[in-house]
């Protein structure tokens, strides 16, 4: 486990080169005579704010990614009209409604137009955190087929209707609840069960927001709530904690890689205790079309206290397994997603079992439609 922790947190310093350079200089300005940090501190407020550039064309050096007039950061205005996303305004109808100073709350809730890039991950949809402050609301289809030769339940399959949340306070600052919904469950050696899955909220914040070089990092939590049904493994023990630690990282504009690593960390010793992480690489095919493939880890470092059985449900459902300490899982998936708008997306993923044992999972489809704001 420790040298899978460790493969993760190089991935992250690869992905954001210069980083212990920008800490030396922070470190440097830090120790200034008071008026001079004052001025520093001014300068990077400043610069922080959402900017809207357009640009002229550029010489196609940028691929397919970067779209020309766009909504974009102060990168799209570099040499080569390439950094950011370059795909759009946000808002229309809405940027009455929700945008400041006449707002919901007075809060300014328009998702970071600088990263617009990037795509959001599809697979292990409740844990795997896109690292961009965004206000998105993302409808979620999933079929997870069962293994026939999983004791006690056998084969079948489940699927899951729900609608995950986003709403973006600020460039770095955004509020998330990524769980949520239906499930039913159509297990071959018990009655068929459905019911409300738990919800989980919390916040997620943006550590280095590095337009210019189109790298993120993000880190974050969500808190699972013990609402759901206990017909379907739901609604059992105090809570769960789950934090996390999410980057990506935009090449030749065209080209991004998404990384996570987080725990599931339950308030008592009902539900079984687990780590993931999950690696996500997207391509620009066209200007809407994106081909991505992903990788996702879990692996269970502690029993529950509920069910005497030696498999676990996975990212979405926690048996409480007296026998899951050691159990693992890695999966591979490939898919795509294309881009109607700035502001409506779709996206689709096939997943199958690469290792692992004790767990629930042959195989899983996973369906997205999203509305960015």
């Amino acid at each position: 486990m420790r040298e899978i922790m460790r493969m993760q947190f190089a991935v992250l310093l690869m992905l954001g080169p210069g980083i212990s350079a920008q800490a030396g200089d922070l470190l440097a300005q830090l120790s200034a005579p008071p008026a001079q940090l004052v001025e520093t501190i001014s300068d990077v407020a400043a610069a922080s704010k959402f900017q809207n550039v357009s640009y002229a064309a550029d010489s196609g050096s940028c691929g397919a990614a970067c779209k020309p007039g766009g909504n974009c950061g102060p990168a799209c205005n570099r040499a080569g009209g390439c950094g950011c996303g370059c795909n759009g305004a946000s808002g229309g109808l809405l940027d009455g409604v929700l945008s400041a100073p006449s707002g919901l709350l007075g809060i300014d809730l328009k998702s970071d137009r600088a990263f617009d890039g990037f795509i959001e991950p599809v697979t292990n949809s409740v844990f795997f955190e896109d690292p961009r402050s965004r206000t998105r609301l993302r409808f979620l289809f999933i079929n997870q087929t069962i293994p026939n030769s999983t004791p006690v339940l056998g084969g079948g399959d489940f699927q899951v209707y729900g609608l995950q949340a986003a709403f973006a306070l600020n460039e770095r600052w955004s509020i998330i609840a990524q769980k949520d919904g239906w499930i039913n469950l159509q297990a071959d050696g018990i009655p068929h069960q459905d019911g409300w899955a738990n919800l989980a909220t919390g916040l997620k914040y943006v550590l280095i927001r590095d337009v210019e070089n189109q790298f993120l990092l993000s880190t974050g939590f969500q808190y699972e709530w013990s609402n759901g049904s206990s017909d379907i493994f739901q609604g059992n023990g105090d809570g769960t904690w789950n934090p996390f630690l999410s980057a990506g990282k935009q090449f030749n504009c065209d080209t991004h890689v998404v990384t996570t690593i987080g725990a599931h960390l339950p308030s008592d010793d009902a539900d079984s205790s687990s780590l993931f992480y999950g690696l996500h690489v997207d391509h620009a095919v066209t200007e809407k079309l994106y081909g991505l493939i992903e990788f996702n880890g879990l692996h269970y470092i502690d029993d529950g206290s509920r069910l005497a059985v030696p498999f676990e449900g996975g990212d979405l459902l926690n048996l409480g397994s007296t026998n899951a300490d050691g159990n693992y899982l890695l999966t591979m998936a490939f898919g795509g997603t294309y881009k109607f708008n700035p502001n409506w997306e779709t996206a689709a993923a096939y997943e199958i079992p690469l290792a692992g044992k004790g767990d629930i999972f042959d195989d899983r489809l996973t369906f997205t439609l999203s509305f960015v704001y």
